[in-house]
């Protein structure tokens, strides 16, 4: 076990909840004494993270018997969000359990497996919808063939094009991978592009439950799809909450990073995000689906043909396949004490320390994100360009994606 020390801003922004309770753990006392030497303690508290991100605490009491009598497991929730699927709970305490087994040299791993298998707990998603294939049958300019990895038990989709050092394009909402297909082809002459669809959009799965989708498992969903493929030297393409979940990775395994070309998008910390995102956020929160094609055709500077609107409604079938999309806008942190806060305040320590080389390119017509450009310009040490593309608004890829694209490609060439 792995543990950590949590600050108290970060306990202070979160809910304790009481899991497990061992009111006789000297009962055992080689299993007692096990959890002692492991803890490095006989009372209070310690802490670890899990495999989901979440954070644990194993508090040990002592009744003056020379050793542990009392443990009890607290799980600490967002204080704001509800708690977060329930296998996911279940998989972080079956991995506890394990580790009980392992350290004390008296319980069998096996037997902790076999209990649990014998009990059918369930680690694993039990309600998710994926969106059928003839839905993407007639996409315009888009016949990339698509392909999967599996994260968490998710089927994550992708297309990719090219050779060479991975260019990773990240999207937003409500959009999906079919937003790059005007840069992929100029974007391909100069690395293998990969392009995934976030989990809830696209072809990716969809878990139908509202708890599923949070800021923190939608990091983790991009974390474990990088390292499903091994990127490596990537250059970070990312617009809308691509680049609030891209650089969230590149914080987290900047190593893996070369370069970042990020587009109207952000990263915020709990300020006033504007009057333009607060509206957006309330329609958003009091409709019971979304009129994709409507919001496209609305969001464009520039007109895009029929069939192309609606090709950014195919994965959603109906309404029950929009639980991702209609959950964003208020995963995004508008108050300081906002989930995905503090983790964005401390992404930013990461951030302002590298050295790679960022191209900022911002459509002109964007009023939700001019706010962010200037921030980006200031974090990071070796902004390189701060193109303005005309005519453009916050899909800057569907408005000007040629343009844009070309912008990279002759940055990256120089």
């Amino acid at each position: 076990m792995n543990w950590v020390e949590p600050s108290q801003e970060e306990l202070a922004l979160l809910r304790p909840d009481p899991l497990l309770w061992e009111q006789e753990l000297d009962g055992r006392p080689d299993v007692a004494r096990a959890v002692e030497k492991a803890a490095g303690k006989r009372s209070g508290r310690v802490y670890w993270r899990s495999e989901h991100d979440h954070l644990y605490a194993l508090e040990l009491a002592d009744l003056g018997r020379g050793l542990p009598s009392m443990a009890m497991v607290y799980a600490f929730w967002d204080r704001f969000e509800p708690r977060p699927p329930e296998h996911e709970i279940t998989a972080d305490l079956f991995d506890f359990s394990r580790w009980v087994a392992r350290i004390s040299g008296s319980i069998d791993e096996g037997d902790v497996v076999k209990v649990a298998e014998r009990a059918g707990i369930h680690t694993q998603w039990t309600e998710v919808l994926r969106t059928p294939e003839e839905r993407f049958a007639r996409l315009p300019d888009f016949a990339y063939r698509p392909r999967y990895v599996t994260v968490e038990g998710l089927r994550m989709a992708y297309v990719e094009q090219g050779d060479g050092d991975p260019i990773l394009c990240l999207h937003g909402e409500p959009t999906w991978s079919f937003l790059y297909r005007k840069m992929i082809p100029k974007l391909a002459a100069k690395g293998r592009v990969v392009v995934p669809d976030l989990i809830g959009f696209g072809r990716s799965d969809k878990p139908s439950r509202t708890n599923a989708y949070t800021y923190k498992s939608h990091a983790r969903w991009l974390r474990r799809f990088v390292e499903a493929l091994d990127l490596q030297t990537i250059t970070l393409v990312c617009q809308d909450w691509g680049g609030l979940l891209g650089m969230r990775a590149l914080a987290a395994m900047p190593q893996r990073f070369a370069r970042l070309v990020a587009m109207n998008t952000g990263l915020p910390t709990g300020a006033n995000p504007g009057a333009a995102f607060l509206e957006w956020r309330r329609f958003s929160q009091r409709v019971d689906a979304l009129d994709m094609v409507r919001l496209m055709q609305m969001s464009l500077k520039r007109p895009a043909a029929k069939e192309v609107l609606e090709a950014y409604a195919a994965p959603f079938p109906d309404r029950r396949y929009q639980t991702g999309a209609l959950v964003f806008p208020r995963l995004v942190p508008v108050r300081p004490d906002h989930p995905g806060a503090l983790e964005n305040r401390r992404v930013l320590e990461v951030l302002r320390t590298l050295d790679l080389p960022v191209l900022l390119p911002w459509a002109d017509g964007d009023a939700v994100t001019e706010p962010s450009r200037g921030h980006l310009a200031k974090v990071f040490r070796n902004v390189q360009g701060t193109p303005t593309i005309a005519n453009a608004g916050h899909f800057i890829q569907e408005d000007a994606g040629e343009e844009v694209a070309e912008v990279i490609v002759n940055w990256m060439s120089a």
